[in-house]
């Protein structure tokens, strides 16, 4: 048998270790900026944050979606809505773009590792551009914008409709847009569906009452009569207008779990690595209003985040599977051609490149919360002063005043607050 000349594999183990260094580099090497942003924000300084993110040059361009949506949730929570509109936009554009594949990076993608592509996002972080778009605009006054950013978070829940189920924040906010331009019909069946994926449909059930006796629902919405809860009940005496002044609060809080490696291990080489969300406990704040002088009993529903992230994550499993099987097909190939070829050290290498090639792709949408909540208070017209929100979570009160606001009849008066580990943000 031909002895393969030590030249030729000394430059075969060149290109392959340089191979393998590339993807041991993508795979542990989440861009520094990224990394001291988060760092910055969980401690509490989102300004911190948002300025480590201002050499946007020092991103590649396959964290680029990574980049938009972090940076747009910090500046949310800054209180800077116009420029995290615009950040979230570009996000929003990157995605549409992100539809058409890049055949080069998938080919590549099937002898290395996911890391050397373009992040696209989950099914559900796609939606939460959208969600969060739809806040900034409904703070910024501008409820065209908003109900424009409803109709495109509702074709994602069309369109992966058992994995986002479960984001109740998304589908109330929608509702609570087409209200705002009179859409009654839109906002009842978006409520509807609410109720429908809600464990108990008492949460939605007052909206879905109030919306229904007046377009023409009357005998459908009748059926959820018996789910109001108690201290809602004057809604079934009721005649005040569709149009009632309100004061709506954007409340999250904790941290949503990040995703982690998983690995099976077939011996003697073979390695099937696959993105799992780690198991993060995470307990849910309980919101009250202080000086809130209403006998109405408040809406309210909660996304949680880390549950919905999951199934749209668990949704793709089939075809993580199937990428996993083709790359490991693939390499499995290689290393028995390297074989047939050479002896010794190099085919021993070559599995072991290929071994710690492997490396799921576990970028994500860090900075989210645990939780997403929507309060709709009925309140006067008027001027509003010495309110507050009275947080309790891990069994610890946390106050937060309200700024002093005036609403027209039929006005909305929208506030955001961020509830964590650090500072808590209210704007």
């Amino acid at each position: 048998m031909k002895k393969p000349r030590l030249s030729n594999i000394f430059t075969e183990l060149k290109i392959l270790a340089g191979c393998c260094l590339l993807c041991i580099f993508f795979a542990g090497c989440t861009a520094a900026p990224l990394r001291e942003a988060r760092k910055a924000f969980y401690a509490g300084q989102p300004l911190e944050a948002v300025n480590a993110l201002s050499e946007a040059k020092k991103i590649p361009n396959r964290d680029r979606l990574l980049l938009f949506m972090e940076k747009g949730l910090m500046l949310h929570h800054l209180g800077r809505y116009e420029e995290s509109a615009n950040t979230l936009l570009k996000a929003s554009g990157l995605i549409e773009k992100q539809e058409v594949i890049s055949i080069s990076q998938q080919a590549a993608s099937l002898v290395t590792s996911e890391w050397i592509t373009d992040y696209k996002g989950e099914y559900s972080e796609r939606l939460w551009v959208h969600t969060y778009l739809m806040m900034n605009f409904l703070l910024l006054g501008k409820d065209e914008s908003a109900l424009v950013e409803a109709k495109q978070a509702l074709k994602m829940l069309e369109k992966y409709p058992e994995p986002l189920s479960k984001d109740h924040f998304t589908r109330a906010l929608i509702a609570l847009c087409f209200e705002n331009f009179r859409q009654y019909s839109d906002a009842y069946i978006e409520y509807k569906k609410l109720a429908e994926n809600l464990p108990d449909p008492s949460p939605a059930a007052s909206q879905i009452y109030r919306l229904g006796m007046n377009p023409g629902f009357r005998e459908e919405a009748e059926k959820y009569r018996k789910f109001i809860p108690p201290a809602a009940s004057s809604i079934l005496t009721s005649q005040s207008s569709l149009l009632n002044s309100e004061l709506v609060l954007f409340v999250s809080s904790g941290s949503a779990p990040a995703k982690i490696s998983g690995n099976i291990i077939i011996p003697p080489s073979v390695r099937f690595s696959f993105p799992q969300y780690e198991e993060r406990r995470a307990d849910d704040a309980q919101v009250q209003l202080a000086g809130f002088d209403s006998q109405t009993h408040p809406f309210s529903v909660t996304t949680n985040i880390g549950a919905v992230a999951k199934a749209s994550l668990q949704d793709r499993a089939s075809k993580i599977i199937a990428k996993e099987t083709a790359r490991a097909a693939m390499k499995e190939a290689m290393a028995r051609a390297v074989e047939r070829k050479n002896e010794g050290i190099l085919s021993v290498l070559v599995r072991a490149a290929f071994f710690l090639m492997e490396e799921p792709d576990t970028r994500c949408w860090e900075t989210l919360p645990a939780f997403l909540k929507l309060f709709r208070f009925p309140i006067q017209p008027g001027k509003h002063q010495n309110l507050k929100a009275v947080i309790y979570q891990n069994g610890v009160r946390k106050d937060i005043i309200l700024p002093p606001f005036s609403l027209s009849p039929g006005q909305k008066y929208y506030y955001q607050i961020r509830i964590s580990s650090g500072s808590d943000i209210g704007n």
